[in-house]
């Protein structure tokens, strides 16, 4: 195991990026908001991801979002950066940029847009592995990409040089079908977006969770996998529990999800509420019903 594959581990938040009115990167927010899942026990942090809003802000932006977060982690945990454009040129070009930047590896996803082959995944990744100076996970996303990388995909992926993988596909038999492929094999990755099925999941050989969630209450994914860890099962379905309650309080309130969650925290003096058109930011009244929908869920009022 490498030592980034090490360090993968509990809650990896995937950080919203905190803009101002005009939709530049407000580095000061972005360390708030780093900040606060530090303190709240996270291992990790992802940005420019898909709660990063990185298909939207622009190009000039992303040093800006990627150089306050490192300044903020300090090398506490690993800052991964989000890459993964359809022209392969430009995504290495990112994947170095975010080394120069001082990130600890990539989450990439496959090209979108054209449809991509099994072989034209692997094919990619072999290249982008050769080419990028850090380690790489592979982005399974294809709600948004399109392209659905196949369980038996993932052993190939891992024989390229591919260090992991988040599975964002929403099914935890996907999950479980990736797992499976590797079979004994400790070392290769498994992170699943999101924390609904966590607990079951940690079980069945997932190391990590990372979604936009734990932006609002970063504690709970804390407090399953500590007490996975702890052999605490009444403990972690508690946790899970309350952290699937907040699920359905929270995904209701927008059907831009970064939208509601930065409606909560520009009510906690974190951020602003803006996110980057052409999405809808919320109403400041918009806002205020958000945060109180979830307000019981955050660490600071629990």
């Amino acid at each position: 195991m490498t030592p980034f594959q090490e360090r993968l581990c509990g809650n990896i938040p995937a950080v919203m990026t905190a803009l101002d009115n005009k939709f530049l990167v407000d580095g000061d927010a972005l360390r708030r908001i780093t900040r606060r899942l530090l303190d709240n026990g996270c291992r990790g942090v992802v940005v420019v991801g898909t709660s990063g809003e990185f298909a939207a802000i622009d190009d000039d932006q992303r040093a800006v979002a990627i150089r306050a977060v490192v300044d903020e982690v300090a090398g506490q945990v690993p800052v991964i950066v989000g890459c993964g454009q359809p022209n392969a040129r430009r995504t290495h070009e990112q994947a170095k940029a975010a080394a120069d930047l001082g990130a600890d590896g990539l989450l990439v996803n496959p090209p979108f847009y054209f449809p991509m082959t099994q072989d034209e995944v692997v094919g990619y990744f072999a290249d982008l592995v050769r080419a990028a100076p850090l380690p790489v996970l592979l982005y399974n996303i294809p709600s948004t990409t399109k392209v659905a990388v196949q369980a038996a995909t993932i052993p190939r992926l891992r024989d390229v040089g591919v260090q992991g993988t988040k599975d964002s596909s929403g099914s935890p038999a996907n999950t479980l079908s990736y797992l499976a492929a590797l079979g004994p094999d400790p070392d290769f990755r498994v992170v699943v977006g999101g924390d609904t099925c966590f607990l079951h999941l940690l079980d069945a050989g997932v190391c990590a969770t990372t979604g936009l969630l734990s932006n609002i209450a970063p504690q709970l994914p804390v407090r399953i996998y500590d007490a996975w860890r702890a052999g605490d099962y009444q403990a972690g379905f508690a946790a899970q529990r309350r952290a699937n309650a907040l699920s359905a309080a929270f995904f209701p309130l927008h059907e831009f999800l970064p939208a509601a969650g930065k409606g909560v925290l520009s009510r906690l003096g974190l951020m602003e509420k803006w996110v980057a058109p052409p999405k809808t930011t919320m109403t400041d009244a918009e806002a205020a019903s958000a945060f109180e929908a979830v307000r019981e869920f955050l660490p600071e009022f629990e």
